[in-house]
């Protein structure tokens, strides 16, 4: 399938760049720049690194200042100290938590990788979003164009008419009945017209760019017929994103069960008393074991909470999975299906052309009627639509494909970054 569209007529929306050309390509990255749901994932996405240092702060040093003024009395054997006021530092370091921390490190760490991952997928809906739109300004491009060039033929056909009513050969009934026929199809070409700008609007939402010219369609695009069997689910990003959020799951339950033992932490500082007979120092370094014996079933609660989460996330992976073949699937079906309908439409649109040839003949020799010239272009008209919506159909059935296995982009040119598993945006 393919088709090089003519030039298109510039709206100069506002708020759009007017270009001369543009490809797939370039129209997908100016869309990424474009899009507010790329920017709000990434920002989730530096969300999530924050997490990760929130939860690996759990074993850097805890360094606390203290302070504090007013009537303060301590009455022992030895009689009574008011003390005015204390000042002071404190030191507490983590020792050992039975795997508390790390397990918050490990899952916030996954939640990280979820969230690149639903980047990506965001990154491929857009990508889609945007190639299905540039399909669609192609597909009324293309069928404005063919309804012009029905015109054009049927304007010769009045002009043959108008030949034979000159030569009183026929009445000029023929030549009213080719006007109105001209007059139906500039209608309908100024349907497809409206149809192009509205088509054109939202690719130009959508990118920023009014372009005058789109380049045509990768052939890249075209569905192999056995592709289904050769998906990789491992580098799908929809399939990935839930694999980490079960992953981060996993770690929930192992961070909820690590509430049933003890932390053990140091604890050291030094503190300044101020009283009204004298000033001393308080200085203290212990190790602390805090250990829970009875909290009321609340760390078991948790547990099983997590536990639930957990069977959750894996079922969201296999959901995943299932989606991704879903849509493989109907797109492999709508695929093969208008590739049916356009050899259909091929065919037949040969069959009209060479029977018109010799309809034009035969009615220059009175053995046709204007009305059997006037059918056959019509099956030419008929055959042509049926043609170019087949093969844009197809089109926008191996966008979906390509969208579904995370492909889409790579087909496009645009290079995804092996090391960050994101695309090159450069």
């Amino acid at each position: 399938m393919g088709f090089t569209p003519g030039a298109i007529s510039s709206n100069g929306l506002p708020g759009a760049a007017t270009v001369e050309k543009t490809s797939l390509k370039e129209s997908i990255l100016f869309a990424f720049d474009r899009d507010p749901s790329i920017n709000q994932q990434a920002a989730q996405l530096g969300i999530g690194q924050a997490r990760i240092d929130e939860a690996r702060s759990g074993w850097m040093p805890q360094i606390s200042l203290t302070g504090s003024t007013g009537h303060s009395q301590t009455t022992d054997s030895s009689g009574s100290l008011k003390k005015s006021a204390a000042y002071g530092l404190s030191l507490t370091q983590l020792v050992y938590d039975f795997g508390k921390t790390n397990s918050a490190i490990d899952q916030a760490s996954a939640q990280r990788d979820s969230y690149r991952y639903q980047l990506m997928g965001t990154l491929s809906d857009v990508a889609e979003k945007t190639a299905l739109s540039y399909v669609e300004v192609l597909r009324y491009t293309a069928l404005t164009q063919a309804a012009q060039d029905n015109i054009a033929a049927l304007q010769n056909v009045q002009r043959l008419a108008m030949l034979r009513s000159q030569a009183g050969l026929s009445s000029t009934s023929d030549e009213l009945q080719t006007e109105t026929r001209v007059a139906g199809m500039r209608a309908t070409v100024e349907q497809y017209k409206a149809a192009l700008n509205s088509a054109r609007a939202r690719l130009s939402v959508l990118t920023g760019i009014n372009a005058k010219t789109l380049s045509p369609l990768p052939a890249s695009l075209e569905v192999e017929d056995d592709s289904l069997d050769s998906i990789d689910y491992s580098l799908i990003p929809a399939v990935l994103a839930a694999q980490t959020m079960e992953t981060a799951a996993q770690h929930g339950v192992t961070q909820a069960r690590s509430q049933h033992w003890p932390t053990v932490s140091l604890q050291g500082g030094r503190t300044r008393y101020e009283s009204t007979n004298r000033a001393y120092w308080d200085d203290q370094i212990q190790l602390n074991v805090n250990a829970p014996i009875y909290q009321g079933g609340a760390v078991s609660a948790r547990v099983q909470q997590a536990q639930g989460a957990r069977a959750m996330a894996a079922s969201q992976v296999d959901q995943a999975r299932f989606d991704v073949l879903q849509k493989a699937s109907v797109a492999q079906a709508d695929w093969a299906g208008a590739r049916g309908r356009m050899q259909a439409g091929i065919q037949q649109l040969n069959n009209a052309l060479r029977t018109r040839d010799v309809y034009k003949n035969e009615y220059t020799l009175s053995k046709r009627s204007i009305n059997d010239l006037l059918s056959v272009e019509q099956d030419v008209w008929q055959s042509t639509l049926s043609k170019i919506s087949a093969e844009y159909d197809g089109w926008s059935a191996a966008i979906n494909y390509a969208s579904a296995i995370d492909n889409l982009m790579p087909i496009t040119g645009i290079e995804k970054n092996a090391e960050a598993k994101l695309p090159d945006l450069s």
